[in-house]
């Protein structure tokens, strides 16, 4: 099955003023020292899969908590993305703008700041606002352009309105491919149970059940939703129950730990990421070192039987060491960077799977 992104050059985006990475694979680990950009990199591959609509942006822009404080025409302040913040040295005007995609190929995102005339004919989805100008992100792929407005008022991140509508997520945009993240800590009620409602309707939980086995010491038996959905269109309401062997009653599944909470959650994201990406940033964080190898071995035979392409970072040696481990028992499947720093340079260093289990063996330092 072809792969979304065989390659991935990056440029102009946030810390990383040029990047090439020559092959990626079904499932390629970032390794490196914290701060390098790992985490970048998998942003620039959310912005790429989401075809820089407007919500992928301004999620990737809040996580990192980069908003600026700005008042309404009612008087109201609200926050709103700051997007200087998506261009390196935090200069959305620089003439390179952002180039993201495959390594020497034509199908590369480009993204530059724009000022827009929002009364042009050739516009006419866009909502008239005062003035006749508003800033947007000029958008070309594939012989394609868009824009993305992102200089009127908008929506603060509490659920209130600042008196416009939600911006239109791109105009004429080509289809975005899908795209699941995982940041370093577990997912919220919400994503947890969007995950789950997917895994039920495709009746795979036995992936789901077959994770927590990598971990617990009794086996798991079932795994259940439980709860109502609260107001709002909310799932906090619900969570996780995991009936364990020899226990009489099921228990809810964060009482297990976070390391099997972890597990749980990278097993329905890598099910409900058919067909697209899953992004897991700092794989290791809860996951026990004697577990390892087997957690990678559970990603990668689901990443193929899926047909999903994950990007995955640590900063951890037993990760890196696990992986490899795996990764070598499925050859051609996995794939290991190390992203270095020298400077503004920076530059990913490939380990093939033979030096990755002398490094293994060895107790090389390739993070």
């Amino acid at each position: 099955m072809t792969l979304h992104l065989d390659s991935l050059y990056i440029s102009g985006f946030r810390g990383i003023p040029k990047l090439e990475i020559p092959r990626l694979g079904r499932v390629t680990l970032l390794a490196g020292k914290n701060g390098v950009g790992k985490t970048t990199v998998l942003d620039a591959v959310r912005m790429y899969a989401g075809r820089s609509r407007y919500e992928v942006v301004a999620a990737i822009l809040r996580s990192h908590g980069e908003l600026r404080r700005v008042t309404t025409e009612n008087g109201d302040e609200t926050l709103t993305p700051d997007w200087n913040s998506l261009f390196h040295g935090r200069d959305m005007w620089l003439e390179s703008g952002i180039r993201i995609g495959p390594y020497g190929a034509c199908h590369q995102m480009a993204a530059h700041a724009f000022r827009l005339n929002i009364a042009q004919p050739m516009l006419p989805a866009f909502p008239r606002f005062p003035g006749h100008e508003t800033l947007a992100l000029d958008i070309a792929y594939g012989g394609q352009r868009w824009f993305v407005p992102i200089g009127y008022p908008l929506p603060d991140f509490s659920g209130r309105r600042s008196g416009r509508r939600f911006p239109p997520s791109a105009h004429e945009a080509p289809p975005a491919i899908g795209c699941e993240s995982l940041g370093p800590g577990l997912p919220d009620a919400l994503a947890l149970a969007r995950f789950w409602d997917d895994v039920v309707l495709r009746n795979e939980q036995s992936l789901a059940v077959d994770a927590l086995n990598l971990i617990l010491d009794a086996p798991a038996e079932w795994i259940a939703m439980v709860g109502d959905t609260v107001p709002h269109g909310t799932d906090r309401g619900r969570r996780a129950m995991v009936k364990v062997a020899g226990e009489p009653a099921p228990v809810p599944l964060r009482s297990l730990g976070d390391g099997v909470a972890r597990l749980f959650s990278v097993a329905v994201a890598l099910a409900n990421s058919r067909d697209g990406f899953l992004l897991i940033d700092e794989a290791e964080n809860g996951i026990h070192h004697s577990v390892q190898q087997d957690f990678w071995r559970m990603v990668l035979l689901a990443a193929q039987q899926h047909n999903v392409q994950v990007l995955a970072t640590t900063h951890s040696w037993d990760c890196v060491v696990g992986f490899a481990k795996a990764a070598n028992k499925l050859p051609d499947e996995g794939v290991l960077y190390r992203i270095q720093r020298n400077g503004q340079r920076l530059r990913a260093v490939e380990y093939p799977e033979s030096e990755l289990m002398v490094a293994a063996n060895y107790n090389i330092e390739v993070r």
